[in-house]
């Protein structure tokens, strides 16, 4: 028993290695042309005006997630002490998350202030949702085909359960194409996606594949 359990422990440890991998491998290839640019142009943070817009839209939706939280019967529940917990949460990490865009956007050489704030409202926080849920999706949808071969789990429920995570399985793969085009679109027309073309056309030159940049 001892040893099934250790070999459990071990392809547990090992599964959690290979989803946190590919989550990263993920995020990288969803703003590949950004981190690439960024890597090699490596310009100075700066601000613009524009980017408090960019602030101001990412609390407007944190706000509205956090505000679905805390319900009248809550209220009355005294559930507001974690209510206002979570909205420092929250406060904490679109701040952390909107310095890391304009860090991000500043190194790239991205200066359209649309382009600017498409890379923070949805470059980077979609890539974040993407990498976690992509992957934990396509895992819970494994393990439940498993439960159904074996015969340890209801069919009928299994069988609605595995057509909607295979539906969002779909939907999140196409929203990861979606951003990886949209990374590539920020960069057009500033000096990063000049430095982009440079880029692609040395990948060419070195005999890789030409279409590896391709949105």
């Amino acid at each position: 028993m001892a040893i099934v359990e250790g070999i459990g422990v071990v392809f547990g440890l090992l599964g959690a290695g290979v989803l946190m991998a590919c989550c990263a491998w993920l995020a990288w290839w969803m703003l590949e042309p950004i981190n690439r640019v960024a890597g090699e142009l490596q310009g100075t943070t700066r601000f613009m005006l524009t980017d408090v817009l960019g602030l101001m839209i990412l609390l407007q939706i944190g706000l509205a997630v956090t505000g679905q939280a805390l319900s009248r019967a809550d209220a009355r529940d005294g559930a507001v002490a974690m209510y206002w917990l979570l909205l420092g949460l929250m406060g904490v990490l679109t701040l952390v998350l909107w310095a890391a865009s304009v860090s991000v956007v500043s190194r790239a050489g991205i200066t359209r202030p649309v382009r600017r704030i498409a890379v923070m409202v949805l470059c980077v926080p979609g890539t974040l949702i993407i990498m976690v849920a992509l992957p934990a999706l396509i895992g819970f949808f494994f393990a439940s085909s498993f439960f159904v071969l074996i015969g340890e789990a209801d069919q009928d429920m299994t069988a609605a359960r595995l057509a909607l995570m295979a539906g969002g399985c779909v939907l999140l793969s196409a929203g990861a194409f979606a951003l990886r085009w949209l990374a590539f679109w920020t960069l057009a027309g500033s000096p990063g996606g000049a430095l982009l073309a440079q880029i692609q056309a040395r990948l060419a030159g070195s005999h890789q594949p030409a279409d590896e940049l391709l949105p």
